[in-house]
C-alpha cells in the first residue's frame, strides 16, 4: 500500500510539471537611463522579465543603499506596470547574441556628466552590462538596431 501511495504521489507531481517549466530560458533585462555625476536617485530604470515590466522603486539612493554604478541591484516596484507597457517593451526580450560579444569599452565613448543608457542582461546563464550614450560603430548591425530600439522604448516608458 505504501508503494502504491508513493507512486500515485510521484505521478501527480510529474503531471504538474510540464517540459516548458524546466526548459524555458529566463530572460531578464534591467534598462533605462542613468546619470553619471549626480547626487541622489539619478536613474530611471525598468526591469523586464518574460511576463512583466516593473518600474524602479526609487527607494534606494546612491551612497546610502546602492553603490554608484551598481544599477543592476536596483530595487523595483512589486506591482508590474500596465500590460500595454509590457507589450511595448517585450521586443527587448529578443536579445541578439552580438551584445554578449561587446566589451563595455567598445561603447565607452562617454560624457560622464550627462544622461547615459544602461542595460543589464540575464539570458540563461549569460550576463552582460553596458553603459552607453549611443550605439558604437564597432557593434554589429543587429546589436546597433537593438540598442537603438532600447533607447526608443526607454524614452517612451519614461513619459
Amino acid at each position: 500500500m505504501k508503494k502504491t501511495s508513493t507512486l500515485i504521489f510521484l505521478s501527480i507531481l510529474m503531471l504538474n510539471c510540464s517540459s516548458s517549466d524546466t526548459l524555458e530560458t529566463k530572460n531578464e533585462i534591467i534598462f533605462g537611463e542613468i546619470s553619471g555625476l549626480c547626487g541622489g536617485d539619478c536613474r530611471n530604470l525598468f526591469l523586464l522579465t518574460n511576463t512583466n515590466i516593473y518600474e524602479d522603486s526609487n527607494t534606494d539612493t546612491f551612497g546610502e543603499f546602492i553603490e554608484l554604478s551598481d544599477w543592476e541591484n536596483t530595487t523595483f516596484e512589486k506591482k508590474p506596470l500596465p500590460n500595454e507597457k509590457f507589450e511595448l517593451a517585450k521586443v527587448l526580450l529578443e536579445i541578439p547574441e552580438g551584445l554578449f560579444k561587446l566589451e563595455n569599452t567598445v561603447l565607452d565613448q562617454q560624457i560622464y556628466a550627462d544622461v547615459d543608457f544602461f542595460i543589464h542582461i540575464k539570458k540563461g546563464n549569460k550576463t552582460q552590462t553596458l553603459v552607453f550614450d549611443k550605439p558604437h560603430d564597432k557593434a554589429d548591425n543587429t546589436s546597433k538596431l537593438y540598442l537603438e530600439k532600447l533607447i526608443e522604448i526607454s524614452l517612451q516608458l519614461r513619459d
